[in-house]
């Protein structure tokens, strides 16, 4: 019976000294280190937004609900050329993402990424991106609209939500490979490393 009942608690996660024993979670040693003497990150645990999984997530969800409001409120029922289009550009994208990411997130798991170890030419790039990439998204929508192009408008949001899901998917896959937790907060980028917790014994 006993040994039913630990396969339970182990199956579910849950463990009576989880509580007294578990340490903060720590940040990847590589990560540590910052110039000044300070490394610019919180000492606290990282909240759900801080996850980037969960970013890539609500950014996924609300590329597939714009994908599904352009399809539901345009009147010209767009066919399967503008379909297929929509899914290629998606399908580009997260290619061109899929040969890019390993090297990215060993430079986020380096602690290149960390607000105080930046240089100041990429505090200003990072800084700007994400403003540049939302009035991107917005010049294109606005053209479409104003050009009367609505199966862009649907091939572009379809693009947006692909690419969105397959980012996410990817990095959730990557994160459980190198049992590390990526953490985008207060403009650094840093690793979470799950191999160093002190889990306790059930």
């Amino acid at each position: 019976m006993m040994k039913a009942s630990e396969t339970i608690r182990r199956w579910m996660g849950w463990c009576p000294m989880a509580g007294s024993m578990r340490v903060n979670p720590a940040v990847h040693p590589a990560t540590v280190a910052a110039p000044g003497g300070g490394d610019g990150l919180s000492r606290t645990g990282p909240g759900w937004w801080n996850r980037y999984h969960n970013q890539l997530l609500v950014t996924a969800v609300a590329f597939s609900a714009a994908a599904a409001a352009a399809l539901l409120l345009i009147e010209d029922t767009p066919g399967y050329p503008t379909l297929w289009t929509g899914l290629g550009i998606g399908v580009g994208g997260f290619i061109g993402f899929l040969l890019g990411c390993r090297k990215q997130y060993a430079r986020v798991v380096a602690g290149e990424f960390i607000r105080a170890n930046m240089s100041k030419r990429l505090r200003i790039i990072r800084r700007l991106s994400m403003p540049a990439a939302a009035v991107i998204l917005v010049a294109f929508i606005g053209y479409f609209v104003l050009s009367g192009m609505s199966g862009w408008i649907v091939r572009f949001t379809l693009a947006l939500s692909l690419f969105g899901w397959a980012q996410y998917g990817v990095t959730l896959l990557w994160e459980r490979r190198h049992r590390t937790t990526l953490i985008a907060e207060k403009g650094s980028m840093y690793a979470l490393d799950a191999a160093t917790r002190e889990e306790p014994v059930c």
